[in-house]
């Protein structure tokens, strides 16, 4: 057990372990003020925001104003050396943030925020939109405003920090739909609004609908609001056809009659009064063949004694897309259109929206 007394021997198991140690990496050795003592210093240049994140995972505290971005450790060896920006090979040994890491810091920044905006004194769209970086487009998409050139001190208006819109669900819709509506790939709305389960939306939950095209389709709908904040029906529907009254809204023949007639030719094309959805199409009895459109926000119109129909039930439709030919068919005295606004379930005058 003599050889275990060999200084030279412990000094060559030292100087190996040292070696291990530190990764094998060259060191540097400073005496301090003492004289004795070896202080190991390893350093590797990263970037301002790496180099915060390193110091706090190891504890240091932050370099002051004007000190090279580095990470200095002292004495334990677990940090590898790097000469003056050289590539020592140390760069696994000490990095930024994680994958995961940085995956959720991409995420929080892209991820759109709502935020709330007061209008104030001399404000105007594009100010405003100007102000936050972001198309008009997206504001209009975003809120109810029934005359966009018009806001006043106070109003509240909610801001997208992103382009794109802001979409309600509806009873009975679903994301696919939505997505078809604003011409955009689902998974976008999917990913955007992190929903865990596409196939659950629920009425009336709100979510982004990303991109420029979404915003201008967003705009479009939201200008033609049928419905004020205060849930009042607005006079902001379009003539369906072009022609003389014939029977007028109220009692009629000792019945309700729910809507007006409006005498035109058979074949005379009929347009779409507001943008919607095609809730029904076909033959149902008096009113002969009917289209109805489902305008959101419990608004529908109704158009009857039709003699051909262009749209089948689920396709989208805009203001003033031909939808159908009048006629004179079921319960029909001659040659007209009945045309119904309904609001809640119940029929309304259509002479008191119709623009």
């Amino acid at each position: 057990m003599r050889w275990l007394r060999r200084p030279a021997l412990w000094a060559g198991i030292i100087a190996g372990v040292f070696a291990l140690t530190i990764g094998g990496q060259p060191f540097s050795s400073e005496p301090s003020d003492g004289g004795d003592d070896l202080v190991v210093v390893a350093s590797i240049a990263v970037e301002p925001l790496e180099a915060a994140l390193l110091q706090a995972e190891i504890g240091l505290e932050p370099g002051g104003a004007g000190e090279s971005p580095a990470v200095v450790a002292r004495g334990d060896g677990d940090t590898g050396l790097a000469g003056d920006g050289e590539d020592s090979g140390a760069a696994d040994a000490v990095g930024g943030p994680t994958g995961g890491e940085e995956a959720a810091l991409e995420a929080a920044v892209q991820r759109p925020q709502i935020i709330t905006h007061v209008v104030q004194s001399g404000e105007t769209i594009s100010r405003i939109a100007a102000m936050y970086g972001i198309d008009e487009a997206t504001i209009l998409a975003s809120n109810d405003l029934p005359n966009a050139n018009r806001i006043v001190v106070g109003q509240k208006l909610a801001i997208l920090t992103i382009p794109g819109a802001i979409h309600k669900v509806r009873q009975g819709e679903s994301l696919w739909e939505i997505a078809r509506t604003y011409q955009t790939d689902m998974n976008e709305i999917i990913a955007v609004n992190q929903l865990e389960n596409p196939n659950r939306i629920r009425p009336q939950q709100e979510l982004v609908i990303p991109g420029e095209t979404a915003a201008k389709i967003g705009s479009a709908i939201r200008s033609e609001q049928l419905v004020s904040a205060d849930g009042r029906l607005l006079k902001a529907f379009s003539w369906p056809v072009t022609g003389r009254i014939s029977s007028r809204y109220g009692p009629r023949w000792g019945r309700m009659h729910y809507g007006i007639d409006i005498a035109v030719n058979t074949g005379t094309p009929v347009r779409a009064s507001a943008r919607g959805r095609v809730s029904f199409a076909g033959w149902n009895g008096g009113y002969g063949y009917l289209v109805i459109i489902d305008h959101g926000n419990n608004v529908e119109t109704r158009y009857a004694h039709l003699s051909r129909i262009l749209v089948k039930v689920g396709q989208y439709v805009s203001r003033g897309d031909v939808i159908a030919h009048s006629g004179n068919t079921g319960n029909s005295t001659g040659p007209h259109l009945h045309f119904e606004i309904r609001y809640k379930g119940q029929a309304v005058n259509p002479l008191n929206y119709l623009q």
